[in-house]
């Protein structure tokens, strides 16, 4: 199966501990990371993510509280 690579761009990002928590419902939601990044001053943060299905793990994704803070 091809891999899809996905940048997952969040707003309300004020710290480490807020990707922290986004990165972990990005796991559950089976996708695997492999970049991060913050703008503390726009406290905007992003994930370069791997998934196997990407439909599949936007559906679970859409239940986790991470989905709500995408931009």
């Amino acid at each position: 199966m091809v891999m899809i690579d996905l940048n997952i761009y969040f707003y309300e990002c004020e710290h480490n501990g807020d990707l922290d928590n986004y990165k972990e419902d990005v796991r559950a939601s089976g996708g695997d990371i492999l970049n991060s990044g913050l703008d503390y001053e726009a406290e905007t943060g992003w994930l370069k993510v791997r998934v196997e299905d990407k439909e599949a793990f936007m559906k679970k994704f859409a239940e986790t509280d991470a989905y709500d803070f995408m931009t």
